[in-house]
């Protein structure tokens, strides 16, 4: 169509220059009607993004419908790559030698689930990350010993990415386990708490994971040398009491510690994400291989649509996807950018933007990762620690750590998109109830907010104006609803099963 509207001006300059005017104007006008009529047909990727379909799960019978479902081999071979079937295990942790130890994973899961474990013996890390919310709580904030600061993300896919955290504030998920335990606002423990009722409770567990060679005596022996509650991060009595214990003493307290976390990281790494809607989708266009260049759109008649029908492949997709969000697909990829950060089989590349969300009243300005590397630096569980078991010349990402710049200011790390329709609400602190609310931001951002008494310096924006219509709105949201796995009730790691610290 766009070709049409270029051509026409050129001929009717070549016609005036060869004709009488009249007789020009009528061969334009005719010339021009025929030009149109021919290119009516024309549908590339963008014009089948914005056609209307009729009433969801319906598919119109025309052929230019059915094209929506069309695709180039470049175009599969794009769109394989957000797909689960790319997805293979997660990357070797150099940090954790236990990582992929089963019986570390056994225990993990024991201690994900555990409320028993927590002070008030009422929270467990699945307190905020339930298997039944794909491992989130549902919650603005949220709420277990007290309110945290932030939402809560989900652990699915974690294990991919080497920063935990919304503002990346550790780098391991053993590391990041830990935290939630010694929070006044989560388990509200200390790690003199946890690792005595670790060692009451899983003594057996741990120690045919850990390869400790202590007798139950000596074990008792050395909870004997701990005060009732002490950590170098709680109250100015428990820091005291910390510092009381002998460096010996304190060190087996650390690694017993790490320890935990370390077999919670094991568990996590098992869950599996179950295959969604739009990975059966890409799955049957890999299989058929449907694309323009066995079926070229532009030349496309209903024998040969009949055709490709009859061979099941496109009846197949249409089952599906419905062609709203097929259309949806198509502006992810395309007008939309949503695939420029929500990339790879987890729809995220684990990266840090800033993208304006609006900070909720009475919250501090939201400084992103520009804290969590402060956060990071000073961490006592990082891969650069004596806990972690790498060795000295690795951990790349913490020994080229970037440290300052704007863009770390109020930036986050990209949440992954898989099961995003089940996991309101949405941002860090729940600014946004819903699905069309996220949208209706990313199509007309505001710059976020700088307030020169708290922001270090003006914040970096990522974002841009996207200015889809309404109706590509509804298809984008609509898509996103694809991403959903259903729940795996028979998978054991996933914990929906009522939790059984005994078996």
């Amino acid at each position: 169509m766009m070709l049409a509207l270029k051509i026409i001006p050129f001929v009717l300059v070549k016609l005036k220059k060869t004709v009488p005017n009249s007789l020009s104007y009528v061969l334009t006008i005719t010339f021009s009607i025929l030009l149109l009529s021919a290119c009516s047909g024309e549908s590339d990727v963008e014009n089948q993004a914005t056609k209307q379909q009729s009433s969801k799960g319906e598919l119109k019978s025309t052929s230019f419908d059915k094209s929506l479902y069309l695709f180039t081999e470049s175009d599969i071979r794009f769109l394989q790559r957000f797909s689960l079937s790319q997805l293979g295990p997660p990357p070797d942790s150099i940090s954790n030698k236990f990582a992929n130890d089963e019986q570390a994973a056994m225990l993990g899961k024991k201690l994900f689930f555990d409320v028993g474990l927590s002070r008030d013996k009422k929270t467990s890390c699945a307190t905020c990350h339930a298997p039944e919310l794909y491992f989130t709580d549902g919650l603005k904030l949220s709420k277990a010993a007290g309110v945290t600061a932030r939402s809560a993300p989900t652990v699915l896919g974690a294990a991919y990415s080497p920063w935990q955290f919304w503002d990346g504030r550790k780098d391991s998920l053993w590391s990041q386990a830990l935290g939630p335990i010694e929070d006044a606002n989560e388990m509200n423990t200390t790690r003199v708490e946890y690792v005595r009722l670790l060692l009451t409770k899983y003594a057996a567990e741990y120690q045919a994971v850990f390869k400790e060679k202590l007798s139950d005596e000596v074990v008792r022996e050395k909870l004997s040398l701990l005060p009732a509650s002490a950590s170098p991060l709680g109250t100015e009595e428990e820091k005291i009491l910390w510092h009381q214990i002998s460096e010996p003493v304190q060190v087996w307290v650390n690694q017993t510690f790490s320890n935990a976390g370390k077999a919670m990281m094991a568990y996590q790494r098992r869950l599996e994400l179950p295959r969604s809607r739009f990975d059966q989708f890409v799955d049957i266009l890999s299989q058929a291989e449907l694309s323009q260049a066995k079926l070229n759109q532009a030349e496309l008649n209903q024998a040969e649509l009949s055709q490709a029908d009859q061979s099941g492949s496109l009846t197949a997709l249409t089952e599906v996807l419905t062609p709203e969000e097929v259309t949806g697909l198509r502006l992810f990829v395309g007008k939309a950018n949503c695939a420029s950060c929500h990339n790879g089989p987890l729809l995220t590349n684990f990266e840090f933007h800033n993208i304006g969300a609006p900070d909720r009243p009475g919250l501090d300005v939201e400084l992103g990762r520009y804290s969590g590397v402060k956060a990071l630096v000073e961490d006592e569980f990082t891969c650069l620690s004596r806990w972690s078991d790498a060795p000295p010349d690795a951990c790349e990402e913490m020994r080229f750590l970037k440290k300052s710049g704007p863009e770390l200011v109020g930036a986050l790390k990209t949440p992954t998109l898989r099961n995003i329709a089940m996991t309101a609400p949405y941002m860090q602190t729940g600014q946004f109830d819903n699905l069309r609310q996220v949208l209706i931001h990313y199509n007309q951002p505001t710059p976020p907010v700088y307030n020169r008494e708290q922001h270090p310096s003006r914040p970096h924006f990522d974002i841009l104006p996207l200015k889809l219509t309404e109706q590509e709105m509804q298809a984008l949201e609509s898509f996103l609803k694809t991403l959903t796995s259903p729940l795996p009730k028979k998978d054991h790691w996933w914990g929906l099963e009522p939790f059984n610290s005994e078996s």
